[in-house]
């Protein structure tokens, strides 16, 4: 397990439908070492604080193992860093690793606290409206990590799995127990109140408990 690429970028304007947007999608890949802070790597800026970006997503990680499946799907040449995420990983793929996952990478400690939602941004940069469906459907959302101490990373760097507190809640689990319409109450339930997964999934899973359905609700 190593980092494939490092991905920094800052807010840009794009288009959708001829209106403006603010966007930080477009990474791109850095060289040398780069530091990592709870607000996530030096260099990088998200463009609305409310959805992105914050302790529990301080670092967007995607795996560079799918991007030959969506080079095919798509029909594109899809250089890294093309899903707008900090680190490009290897070995790391949602149905093997899990929620609570801490990782040692070189002096810096890093655990999974959620799966990713590609909002509509993902879709308009590769022109495709279908891609974030795509991508909820075949579970290679990717995922956020926190930062739980600090150090630089760079390209190269090994990863090595620390502690995997809960080994059957894999990100690719708890995405389908979203997205699903009859969800495992129990499971929501023990959810609702696992400190490792982010603040805003253990609201929507207590939601979820009380009734209200926030599924299909989207926002990296």
């Amino acid at each position: 397990m190593h980092i494939v690429s490092l991905n920094v970028g800052r807010p840009q304007i794009v288009l959708r439908g001829g209106r403006q947007h603010s966007s930080a999608i477009n990474r791109r890949s850095v060289d040398g070492a780069v530091e990592l802070s709870p607000d996530g790597l030096a260099g990088d800026r998200v463009s609305d604080s409310s959805v992105h970006g914050g302790p529990d997503k301080a670092v967007c990680c995607y795996p560079h193992e799918h991007y030959a499946h969506w080079r095919e799907r798509l029909a594109a040449e899809l250089p890294v860093p093309s899903f707008g995420e900090n680190l490009t990983t290897a070995g790391l793929l949602e149905d093997e690793v899990c929620i609570g996952d801490t990782f040692r990478i070189g002096g810096a400690i890093v655990q999974i606290t959620q799966p990713r939602q590609p909002c509509w941004k993902l879709a308009n940069k590769h022109a495709e409206p279908r891609l974030v469906a795509w991508v909820n459907e075949s579970a290679r959302t990717g995922f956020y990590f926190r930062v739980l101490q600090a150090c630089t990373l760079q390209q190269g760097d090994a990863i090595e799995l620390v502690d995997r507190p809960h080994p059957d809640l894999t990100v690719a689990a708890i995405m389908r127990l979203r997205r699903s319409a009859s969800p495992d109450l129990s499971l929501a339930a023990r959810l609702a109140d696992l400190p490792e997964l982010s603040a805003a999934w253990r609201q929507h899973f207590a939601k979820r408990l009380g009734g209200d359905d926030e599924r299909l609700a989207t926002g990296e």
